[in-house]
């Protein structure tokens, strides 16, 4: 059977952003919970996929969609973290293999873990190629308002992991 017109769109661009989208769901859930979240990416975009209305790139309005999704599924999760017991909160680190993931990832990780939603936002953006107006766009700043906290997140990225030769 043919997929409509609207299916094959949508595959298209699912194929086209499936790996964005999987940077965003390894930044805002836990290990255990990143194919979710990005299974709940993909169905978002689906589901509003019929509202695109083209005042923005294609592109663009799904990475703000999926966005928007991983900001609900965190503010989600930090309400499900608060609900379960402590002891049973990092249980997915215990089948963890350290030496299964590049340090650079784990970095990576461990940085984006420690930023707040919006600088986050700002950061996947910048690491994705987006360009700024579209960054922009997607984030809801003004440019200079997005240039300015990428300036200082890399700054505090270098000095939080990349300290000067000699400093103890």
């Amino acid at each position: 059977m043919k997929p409509s017109p609207l299916e094959a769109d949508y595959a298209a661009l699912l194929e086209k952003n499936h790996a964005r989208w999987a940077g965003i769901a390894r930044a805002y859930a836990a290990g255990g919970e990143r194919e979710d979240l990005l299974q709940e990416i993909m169905l978002q975009v689906w589901r509003a996929w019929r509202t695109f209305g083209g005042r923005s790139e294609r592109d663009t309005w799904a990475y703000r969609v999926a966005l928007n999704t991983a900001l609900a599924w965190d503010r989600s999760a930090r309400n499900r973290r608060r609900l379960v017991p402590t002891e049973t909160r990092d249980i997915t680190q215990l089948k963890a293999d350290p030496s299964s993931e590049h340090q650079e990832a784990k970095l990576l990780d461990e940085f984006l873990q420690s930023l707040s939603q919006v600088d986050r936002a700002v950061l996947l953006t910048y690491l994705d190629g987006v360009p700024t107006g579209e960054a922009a766009e997607i984030t809801g700043m003004s440019e200079g308002a997005l240039r300015v906290r990428l300036h200082r997140l890399k700054k505090r990225f270098q000095e939080t992991y990349c300290p000067a030769e000699g400093a103890p």
